[in-house]
């Protein structure tokens, strides 16, 4: 952790700039009380030069409130090759005493490489001192900026998770230059001419967003503009579509897919032991997944472009793109076609109206299907003119099965380059019968309210691929229980597992099986010749996410869509009837459904639900509505059956 004092000591006495001053006095945006700070002006100017070289100052002033743990006191710039800092300089104005001021000077830096992680660019930081409440902290940023990869654009985000009172952009062109605006989650807000091919755009009182759970990616939802140059004629452009921008990957990645002898080789011993296609493309994409290690080296246009095939293969180790381009050459030597498809890994970080740009963050494969190939276990497949059946695979993704794809990818969109150029396409989204939990229960109750009995659940799709994932490094049985145990502390005041094992845990494309025996003292009450019983035994569906004052304003998303099953046989206890049962559950909203029943059968108790989740997300406006799903959720797990003992 970086030390105040450090930065304190070199800290100088000196008056901060006009342009910060000028907000000493400035009204402070609407704001809740619990925000921490306001941000009360924000510049950025952006200087094109003739060779499309950008310079770029950024300045910021803000407010503090009340102690602030978002990090306010600290400035971080991330430089690279393609980005220096020219100069960076911080003030702070306390409530009382004098200014103080740091200067590029007195800023450090720091790695940004990590174990499996090695890249070109640092961290530039610089201290603000006195960033406490009642004091004024601002910053003043400059920076050259070569073209962003070829893509001559620049992206604007003004929104911010603090109130903002007044935000400026400003663009200037060289002569012959041209602009074209983008706004993203704002209204179109028109500039004013600041000068000759000079423009400004002003927009004030915004909101804080806020930070929900479980809401989009900060980026699909905060008000941006996004600003696409266009050079004179004569000049070469940046992509300008998508389809520009899929040709200028795919030649960018022009020849990384040859395969050599050694990959030939290694593909004809995987496909070996299958006689089908679809039985030898699963075995190379299993390869790719299990045996080639992740480790990501990008170096200056490495963060694009991948690695060839043959060095990944010899090295065993590449990242997302790497990875994607070892499977395409493998697959190729099958005789199966595949494409590079860029994606966000957040789902709703790219929308369909976000412009062409490749600020994306992983990469895929989009597999064309042989003709007549169909198998229930292709999900993740949609169909394409000219492409025909197209299957989606993340071959960086070691616990999601071939013909599958992770929930945090299902819905988003991505830059599918095909071989005439780039599109933008939403990917799959798998229905909620791929995934789920599917669970059943032979349980017994005794007079003195113990139950126990065993339990089987399979668990498929996403379910299965998230527990995968939280069991990555469990290898003992007795890790295994852990997991268990804080599974079942959910449904259970006081339990015991007499026993339990997990099958088809390694094997990804294979359901995950569990059979367990618990016991649970006390788990009806007794209160005369009575027992109360809860019919649900395991496991929650409901929900307090929407149970806050505040009105939800941003949507709701979802790991994925899913289709839960419960089956609860309780055998009463000798010489006890049924005197009440709950009443059935049939909620069905479109977006997610329950049902739910408690009947007799024979001398046993029988809870039967369904639980479904149809989208991936759910609007704000629907909140309300889906609070109330699981509110009814919530009573319904809740309920109690009672039982009576018979007379002698």
């Amino acid at each position: 952790m970086l030390g105040t004092a450090l930065y304190s000591a070199s800290a100088n006495a000196g008056s901060a700039p006009q342009w910060m001053r000028d907000q000493l006095n400035a009204s402070l945006p609407a704001h809740d009380e619990k925000i921490a700070s306001v941000m009360l002006y924000t510049e950025t100017a952006i200087t094109v030069q003739a060779t499309g070289k950008l310079r770029r100052l950024e300045r910021k002033v803000y407010r503090i409130l009340r102690p602030d743990e978002s990090g306010l006191g600290v400035v971080q710039i991330i430089t690279s090759p393609a980005t220096r800092v020219v100069n960076m300089r911080a003030w702070s104005i306390p409530a009382t005493g004098k200014d103080y001021e740091v200067r590029n000077s007195d800023a450090i830096e720091a790695s940004l490489t990590g174990a499996e992680f090695v890249v070109d660019m640092r961290m530039r930081i610089l201290q603000i001192p006195a960033a406490v409440p009642g004091s004024l902290v601002g910053y003043e940023v400059e920076t050259e900026e070569e073209p962003y990869l070829y893509v001559m654009a620049d992206d604007w985000a003004f929104q911010d998770t603090v109130p903002v009172r007044e935000a400026h952009y400003t663009l200037a062109l060289p002569p012959g230059w041209q602009y074209k605006a983008t706004w993203l989650n704002h209204a179109e807000v028109s500039p004013t001419a600041a000068g000759a091919n000079r423009w400004q755009w002003i927009v004030s009182d915004l909101k804080a967003l806020r930070l929900e759970t479980d809401m989009p990616p900060w980026r699909g939802v905060a008000g941006q503009l996004w600003v696409s140059l266009v050079p004179p004629s004569g000049q070469v452009p940046g992509p300008r579509s998508w389809a520009e921008l899929g040709s200028w990957y795919l030649n960018l990645t022009h020849g990384r897919r040859d395969a050599n002898a050694a990959i030939g080789q290694k593909v004809t011993e995987l496909s070996a032991s299958s006689v089908s296609t679809l039985g030898k493309m699963r075995a190379l994409a299993a390869f790719v997944q299990s045996d080639i290690r992740y480790v990501a080296i990008e170096l200056g246009i490495g963060g694009y472009q991948p690695h060839p095939a043959a060095e990944v293969f010899a090295k065993r180790y590449g990242d997302c793109k790497d990875k994607a381009t070892l499977l395409s050459s493998m697959l190729k030597q099958i005789g199966v076609d595949s494409m590079y498809v860029i994606v966000d890994a957040s789902r709703g970080a790219v929308t369909a109206a976000t412009p062409p740009n490749p600020r994306f963050n992983h990469v895929i494969v989009a597999i064309q299907l042989p003709a007549g190939l169909v198998d229930p276990t292709l999900v993740a497949v949609r169909q394409y003119p000219g492409l025909g059946n197209v299957l989606f695979f993340d071959p960086t993704d070691p616990y999601t099965p071939f013909g599958s794809l992770a929930g945090n990818l299902q819905g988003g969109y991505g830059l599918l380059v095909a071989p005439d150029g780039g599109e933008l396409v939403q990917l799959p989204r798998l229905p909620g019968e791929v995934s789920g939990v599917q669970r059943t229960a032979q349980m017994t109750l005794d007079d003195t309210g113990t139950l126990r009995g065993e339990v089987h659940e399979v668990l498929t799709g996403e379910r299965a691929a998230r527990q995968r994932t939280d069991m990555a490094a469990a290898s003992r049985d007795a890790d295994h229980a852990k997991a268990l145990e804080a599974h079942l502390g959910d449904s259970f005041a006081t339990f015991r597992i007499l026993k339990a094992t997990v099958g088809n845990l390694p094997a990804k494309d294979r359901p995950i099986e569990w059979n367990y025996s618990v016991e649970a003292d006390h788990y009806a009450k007794a209160t005369g010749d009575l027992l109360v019983v809860r019919p649900r035994v395991l496991d929650t569906k409901s929900t307090a996410l929407l149970e806050t004052r505040e009105q939800r304003e941003n949507p709701i998303e979802f790991a994925s869509a899913l289709r839960d099953t419960d089956v609860f046989d309780i055998a009463l206890p000798a010489g006890y009837r049924v005197d009440d049962l709950p009443p059935a559950v049939d909620i069905d909203d479109g977006f997610a459904a329950y049902h739910s029943k408690t009947e007799v059968r024979g001398h046993a108790l029988r809870y039967s639900r369904t639980f479904e989740i149809r989208e991936l997300s759910v609007p704000a406006d629907k909140a309300t509505q889906l609070r109330d799903f699981y509110r009814t959720v919530w009573a319904d797990e809740r309920a109690q059956a009672v039982l009576k003992r018979a007379s002698p």
